[in-house]
């Protein structure tokens, strides 16, 4: 299906709709597993690399040696943190994305539907982000070809929330829907790239100007938050123009359904 819409102003109005009633709020999944994944990796790291850094400082400088119990569990100790970051990304992404979508039908965002849908995608959502990573990794060669698998592969885990669709399914609709479709699609990645340069570039101006620099990291904080529930939008609302037409009604059962 090739759809005619205005790609700038559907951004736009993304970006607007974040700023009405508490759709701002959607970005808490996102930062919440940032948070998570920060811990995670502190975890990780304090668990196999600060012993020895502990060793060489009270060996004075001497490099100590590593046992090979000592490399498996640092093998296995950095395998663990990465599979958690990979289940914590695509829940809240999934959440965020689930959440998003009553927006566009003039209601608050869904965000006790989102985690329900979330926790029951969440296989299938991992399962899509394993195998995109695997393709890029085959064309990274090309240097270009991990850029245009993600332009391609951006409406997948909506294929996955609102479809039902299992991982290689998603991978094929969303080849075949961004495609279609490219000219509006790359507007919507131009549009991300653009504002999250300008976003860290301003941050980091800011973190340099004398006495300024500590509000930069609740700055960021701050960007970080807006920034996800914004993508989550423009997302859910392309997906939704180029496939299934304005203002449609998910598939999937809303449940629990939110009382007003």
């Amino acid at each position: 299906m090739i759809a005619q819409f205005d790609a700038v102003k559907e951004v736009t109005d993304s970006f607007n709709k974040l700023f009405k009633g508490y759709n701002w709020l959607l970005g808490g999944p996102s930062v919440a597993g940032g948070f998570l994944l920060g811990i995670i990796f502190f975890v990780a790291i304090a668990a196999t690399v600060l012993p020895t850094f502990w060793k060489a400082i009270i060996s004075q400088g001497q490099v100590p040696e590593m046992s090979p119990a000592q490399v498996v569990f640092m093998a296995v100790g950095f395998t663990i943190a990465i599979i958690g970051a990979i289940i914590v990304s695509a829940f809240t992404y999934g959440w965020t994305l689930a959440a998003a979508e009553p927006v566009w039908l003039g209601r608050e965002p869904a965000f006790d539907r989102g985690f329900n849908r979330a926790a029951a995608k969440l296989l299938t959502l991992v399962a899509f982000l394993l195998v995109v990573a695997f393709i890029s990794l085959l064309t990274v060669i090309t240097v270009v070809g991990p850029v245009i698998i993600a332009v391609l592969t951006i409406y997948g885990p909506c294929f996955i929330l609102f479809r039902n669709r299992s991982a290689f399914e998603a991978l094929g609709d969303t080849f075949k829907l961004a495609s279609e479709n490219i000219g509006p699609t790359i507007v919507l990645v131009l549009a991300f790239v653009a504002v999250y340069m300008a976003g860290f570039m301003a941050i980091f101006i800011v973190s340099l100007v004398p006495l300024m620099g500590l509000i930069g990291i609740p700055l960021q904080f701050a960007f970080q938050w807006l920034a996800s529930g914004w993508v989550a939008l423009a997302i859910v609302r392309f997906y939704d123009l180029l496939l299934t037409g304005r203002g449609s009604e998910p598939p999937y059962p809303l449940v629990p359904q939110t009382r007003v």
